[in-house]
């Protein structure tokens, strides 16, 4: 997979704090970041692009149950189309 750096600034206390949410539900922070990006870009928006991992904030869903639901949907649309 071809890769690009994207570099920014944050708040030291900020990144370790998140960096131990992602990491209790089983992701890493670049994977949480990488997935907010291409919803903005999806959605066109960020107002839109809400929050990658479920429709609402604090959501319990994981990264392996969203990959089974894009693998089941992406599997009925090849079905259908």
């Amino acid at each position: 997979m071809n890769t690009a750096v994207v570099n920014f600034k944050t708040d030291p206390k900020i990144k370790k704090e998140a960096q131990k949410v992602v990491s209790e539900d089983g992701t890493t922070l670049s994977r949480v970041l990488q997935d907010y990006l291409k919803r903005i870009v999806m959605t066109k928006s960020v107002k839109r692009a809400e929050t990658p991992y479920g429709m609402f904030p604090g959501s319990d869903i994981t990264e392996k149950e969203i990959d089974e639901i894009t693998h089941s949907w992406n599997k009925i649309i090849d079905e259908i189309g």
